[in-house]
C-alpha cells in the first residue's frame, strides 16, 4: 500500500482524473537506493514562499526546488510554481520533480511543516518523502565555524555563499543547495557517505536534543 491509497473517496480534496493518474505515475516511481554514496544520489532542495492567512498563521505561496545530482548542480534541473488558482496542480508537479529523491530543506519545522499541510490541504494525503534538515545537520558537521544551531544567514556568511533574494523561493532553494554541497563534503570525511547514514545521524542529534 502506498499513500495514494489512502486518498479515499470523500476523505479528502476532490482530485480530476488527470491529477490522480500524474499521483499514481509518482506513486509507481521506484524508491532510490539510500545506501548509495551521496555522489550516486540526486537531491532535491526545496524551499518555501509563505504569505499571512486570514486568522494568523501562514500559508504556502510558492516552491521553488533545486537538484544535486552525484554531487553537482545542474541549472536546468530545477522547480519553481506559484499555487495561485490551482494549488493541487503545483503541489503534484513539485512531487514528481522530487521523484522520491531525499529531500533537504533549511529549517525542517518551518518548511517541511508548511509543505505537508500543503499536501494534504490540496492533494488529501502527506506522501512518505525523507527530510533532511541542514539546520540540525550543520553544527555537528561544522562545530568550529558555529556552536550550536543558528539562523541561515550565519551558515550562508561562515562558507562565503550569497543570499541572492530572500523573497523567491527558487533562489533560497539555490543557497541552501550550495549549503548542501558544503555539508556532503564534510560528511563524507566523518564517515557518513550516505543519505541513509545521514538521516540517521539526524535522527541521533534530534534524539539527544529531545526533539
Amino acid at each position: 500500500m502506498n499513500w495514494l491509497s489512502r486518498l479515499l473517496p470523500g476523505s479528502g480534496p476532490a482530485l480530476d482524473p488527470a491529477l490522480r493518474s500524474t499521483l499514481e505515475a509518482i506513486a509507481a516511481i521506484p524508491t532510490p537506493d539510500l545506501s548509495r554514496s551521496h555522489y550516486e544520489t540526486r537531491y532535491v532542495v526545496v524551499n518555501t514562499e509563505t504569505g499571512p492567512m486570514d486568522g494568523g498563521g501562514q500559508r504556502l505561496l510558492a516552491v521553488g526546488a533545486v537538484a544535486i545530482n552525484k554531487g553537482l548542480l545542474h541549472p536546468g534541473d530545477a522547480f519553481q510554481a506559484r499555487l495561485g488558482s490551482a494549488p493541487a496542480g503545483a503541489m503534484a508537479a513539485l512531487l514528481k520533480f522530487i521523484a522520491k529523491a531525499p529531500v533537504v530543506v533549511y529549517n525542517a519545522p518551518f518548511n517541511q511543516g508548511t509543505l505537508e499541510r500543503a499536501f494534504e490541504n490540496n492533494l488529501g494525503s502527506i506522501p512518505p518523502l525523507d527530510w533532511l534538515d541542514l539546520m540540525v545537520l550543520m553544527p555537528s558537521l561544522y562545530p568550529e565555524r558555529i556552536a550550536g544551531q543558528a539562523r541561515m544567514d550565519a551558515w550562508l556568511g561562515a562558507f562565503g555563499i550569497e543570499r541572492l533574494d530572500h523573497r523567491d523561493a527558487l533562489l533560497e532553494a539555490l543557497a541552501v543547495a550550495q549549503l548542501h554541497q558544503v555539508a556532503l563534503a564534510r560528511a563524507k570525511q566523518q564517515g557518513l557517505g550516505s543519505p541513509r547514514e545521514l538521516l540517521d545521524a539526524q535522527s541521533s542529534r534530534k534524539w539527544l536534543r529531545g526533539s
